[in-house]
């Protein structure tokens, strides 16, 4: 073992010590009957929170500091091989370079995602030659993709970066219920038919249902913001989310759910009545906490889906947020999932477009009214929002709005 990897090796082993560390004091917090009173264990949890950022930070630091970060064949590289298909630019008058862009595959939203933004893969062509080069790029995950396609035309002394993101069956990545290898072929083919390289890498498929809040984008070494896809896991349009919002219906005042043809108090009455039918459902609490298990080497979450919710009659933070977020969006109110350091739970507008919002803590369902849920979930959203102001570092608190996210990001409902 080289210096430079036993080292790698410590950090990386650090890392994840600490990373056990602060989902311990999650469990220790959010396992109160009411987390928002946890003051000491919090500004505990936040200190251990604060020490792991910035261990991340050094480490995505570290990676994006290595030669050929993320590569994942280099013509030049490895001219004269015996894995060479060609002999590199005295032949072609191309030079190619293929990039992995994402570590994981995360199967659950892949399908919501952009190629110029999020690509699987990217190949990156050089015309070392004399001549205009006229090539065809393609991509596939094997048994689970369609085919990527490009054609390019390239005059001399230019180069061009090629982002692909294959279009994958929904039917074939279903039976993906844990983490899977497969293999990624990427084809760079003249349009005369001389293939310039094929080959086939392994990479990973997380399960469908896993959600991951960050991805690493090899060749750059950053991290990708997945959490706005959060909200394909808010499913308004289920049958069992539609039978519970009348279920609700039939517990409001008036026995009908308005929206936002309601004045502030009228929308309460509409979430109490949301609240008093997923009570009535006898959804327990499980205590795991948001950014749960590994995969490599990043922590990812398990999510239900509400009917699986519904059905299973138990649920984590996660879990209880986008049930309740499913439902309010189906009575044509806007939620939002709220997330802060290891949990989430549940906002909404009080009038549309107002930017008015009132919170609720979801796992408080098998232990609370509506009104000792809602002042649980105030108080945390005051007292994450007072540590973002602060300065803390990373994000204390974030409130992601379904309805901006269906707009602005197009993540519609995964089923």
């Amino acid at each position: 073992m080289s210096e430079d990897t036993a080292v790698w090796d410590g950090e990386t082993k650090a890392l994840h010590t600490q990373r056990r560390r602060v989902e311990l004091l999650r469990q220790q917090v959010y396992a109160l009957d009411d987390p928002a009173d946890a003051t000491r264990l919090v500004d505990l949890l936040l200190g251990e929170e604060e020490a792991l950022a910035q261990m991340q930070q050094r480490a995505r630091q570290a990676r994006a500091g290595r030669q050929d970060q993320g590569v994942l064949y280099d013509s030049e590289r490895e001219r004269g091989s015996p894995r060479q298909e060609k002999l590199g630019r005295e032949t072609t008058g191309v030079e190619a370079k293929v990039f992995l862009r994402m570590s994981h595959v995360p199967t659950a939203i892949v399908h919501l995602l952009d190629a110029e933004t999020k690509p699987l893969v990217s190949v990156e062509i050089n015309n070392v030659g004399r001549q205009i080069a006229r090539l065809r790029v393609t991509s596939l995950v094997e048994g689970y993709s369609a085919t990527a396609v490009s054609t390019l035309e390239l005059p001399p002394a230019e180069k061009k970066e090629v982002p692909q993101l294959p279009v994958f069956f929904a039917e074939r990545l279903r039976p993906v219920q844990e983490i899977t290898r497969a293999s990624l072929r990427v084809h760079i083919q003249h349009l005369s038919g001389v293939t310039e390289v094929e080959r086939s890498f392994p990479i990973w498929l997380l399960a469908r249902t896993t959600a991951y809040l960050e991805v690493c984008d090899p060749q750059t070494g950053q991290m990708i913001d997945l959490t706005p896809y959060l909200a394909a896991w808010v499913t308004p349009n289920t049958p069992q989310v539609m039978a519970l919002l009348r279920r609700a219906a039939g517990l409001h005042p008036d026995r009908h759910i308005a929206g936002y043809q309601a004045d502030v108090a009228g929308v309460e009455a509409q979430v109490r009545a949301i609240y008093a039918a997923v009570r009535q459902e006898q959804v327990e609490y499980v205590n795991s906490v948001f950014c749960f298990g590994m995969a490599g080497g990043e922590f990812v979450q398990r999510i239900r889906l509400p009917r699986e919710t519904l059905k299973l009659r138990s649920a984590n933070c996660i879990d209880g947020t986008v049930l309740l977020a499913s439902v309010l969006e189906a009575a044509s109110l806007n939620p939002a999932i709220v997330l802060v350091p290891g949990h989430a739970f549940l906002g909404w507008e009080e009038q549309d477009a107002s930017g008015q919002w009132d919170y609720l803590e979801t796992t408080l369902l098998g232990s609370k009214d509506f009104d000792g849920a809602r002042e649980a979930g105030r108080a945390l959203a005051a007292q994450y929002q007072a540590k973002e102001q602060m300065g803390f570092y990373g994000r204390m608190f974030r409130r992601l709005s379904i309805p901006a996210l269906r707009v602005d990001d197009r993540v519609l409902p995964m089923e």
